[in-house]
């Protein structure tokens, strides 16, 4: 199955510093065939560099990772200098306004995602490819 526009499907890449949260998100994207997951970083320096060679067409970031400040600085490189929407994530809602603000296309929170993560990349990739 293809995304609505026939290219394919989106690639994501998830970046999560706990690999349970990278495993089971991946398990939740495998079981979505408008997905294919085209990496996985712990880290803000592996983030970069696997987006660099990966061309995700949307990224899953959490935002405390492993600090906020890391996490922001890591949504401003993606959004602003790659030009990838960014779907924010975090178990502190708190976080929400700064992740938006450092240029994330949304935050979803951790804890009740799985509704909403399917909307989300699929509107993040329709908006920037307009």
């Amino acid at each position: 199955m293809t995304v609505p526009d026939g290219r394919g499907p989106i690639r994501v890449l998830i970046v999560d510093d706990d690999a349970r949260v990278r495993s089971a998100m991946r398990t939740f994207l495998l079981a979505h065939p408008e997905f294919e997951v085209v990496g996985e970083a712990g880290s803000t320096e592996s983030a970069v560099r696997l987006a660099e060679e990966t061309e995700p067409g949307v990224a899953i970031v959490d935002v405390l990772m492993p600090t906020e400040r890391d996490g922001l600085s890591l949504l401003k490189v993606f959004a602003g200098q790659h030009g990838i929407p960014v779907v924010a994530m975090s178990l502190n809602n708190a976080c929400a306004d700064g992740a938006i603000a450092a240029g994330a296309y949304t935050f979803l929170a951790k804890d009740g995602y799985s509704d909403l993560l399917v909307s989300a990349l699929l509107a993040a990739c329709r908006d920037r490819d307009g």
